[in-house]
């Protein structure tokens, strides 16, 4: 009964403040750039002989690439040199943190202003690692003719399905930047799945990728990348800070306070995957996360590839100061919160502290 009420507290609260969808977008279908899917199953493990290990479950609103060091934890058998197994859990038409505050899964892949939002409403979630520390979202001008900021205005640029979504404030922190108003440029909120018609229509100028693959797909069809987010002085001059920890690992202050010896070995685990990340060429990060990501062999490798290149993973797991403030500035923006929280009040990352201590001897 206790577990139901939290779940529908959350839920209820979770709905007040438009939390649709992990790491800042709305469209579960959409939140990964509309091409990495995941198994149409509940959960998804990669080892059968699991014997006495212990499960831990982690939720997602979508199967995201960027949370490749929780993914590749389970596909190197990290979690089972911890003694666990885990299971990964996409909620389809529901919030993934929902069943972390119930108690029901221990850990939650979600973006960085889950945290916040969750937290200023009263429920205790921490992040403990970061899994990127690059912005991943790409400004895509429709054709050559809107290759600039200012050419987009007076028309309609795409972001993604709700005003509290990550793809809409990473448009309107654009637009902002370019001294537009509202009036000046129209953001509109539409599914990635629906953008070439659209642009093929002239319906719109511009439209926000949330990752590597879905913008190839825009500037294969002619599209232009007007801003890059992982470009460092752009981003930093539209945001504040040349890093930007989007994507997050998180759990509930009850796991942590009554386990925390499940939370540690999780994350060592998660730890060495993001070390062997770092040597780890780009094809065999790809493969080692083929078998959570059904048939995306070749956006896997592309995203891989582009990540490399552009240093989007995390080298640490670690967030920064800046990419925080700018995580508050940016979920401000979204209507998500009101007010500035403390670092301590949304980060434990004491634990990733722990394992890379332990690694490091």
């Amino acid at each position: 009964m206790k577990k139901l009420l939290a779940l529908l507290l959350t839920c209820a609260m979770v709905l007040s403040l438009g939390l649709l969808a992990g790491c800042g977008q709305t469209d579960p279908g959409d939140a990964n750039g509309d091409s990495q899917s995941a198994a149409e199953t509940d959960g998804q493990n990669t080892d059968t002989n699991t014997g006495d290990l212990e499960k831990i479950v982690f939720t997602e609103d979508v199967r995201g690439y960027h949370w490749a060091p929780a993914y590749l934890a389970q596909t190197l058998g990290y979690f089972k040199e911890e003694g666990l197994d885990a299971e990964f859990q996409t909620i389809k038409g529901g919030d993934a943190t929902a069943p972390v505050l119930s108690g029901d899964a221990q850990f939650c892949l979600k973006g960085v202003e889950t945290s916040l939002m969750v937290n200023e409403g009263g429920q205790g979630m921490k992040i403990l690692l970061s899994t990127t520390q690059k912005y991943p979202y790409q400004l895509i001008g429709a054709t050559s003719q809107y290759s600039t900021l200012e050419s987009l205005k007076g028309g309609v640029v795409a972001g993604g399905l709700s005003v509290n979504s990550g793809p809409y404030t990473f448009a309107r922190a654009c637009m902002a930047d370019a001294g537009f108003s509202d009036e000046d440029v129209t953001i509109t909120q539409m599914a990635s799945a629906g953008y070439a018609a659209a642009i093929q229509a002239g319906e719109l100028q511009g439209a926000v990728s949330t990752n590597p693959w879905s913008a190839k797909k825009l500037t294969d069809a002619g599209g232009v990348v007007i801003i890059d987010g992982t470009d460092g002085p752009t981003i930093k001059k539209i945001i504040g800070s040349e890093s930007y920890e989007l994507f997050t690992v998180m759990t509930s202050d009850n796991l942590i306070a009554q386990n925390p010896e499940l939370v540690q070995k999780a994350v060592n685990a998660m730890t060495k995957a993001i070390q062997w990340m770092q040597t780890a060429s780009a094809e065999e990060i790809a493969q080692n996360l083929l078998p959570l990501f059904d048939g995306a062999e070749e956006e896997l490798q592309y995203d891989a590839s582009y990540d490399k290149e552009h240093h989007v993973y995390t080298t640490d797991g670690y967030h920064t100061e800046s990419g925080y403030e700018a995580a508050i500035t940016l979920t401000k923006l979204a209507g998500g919160i009101t007010k500035d929280l403390p670092a301590d009040q949304t980060y434990d990352e004491s634990f990733l502290a722990n394992a890379w201590e332990t690694l490091n001897k």
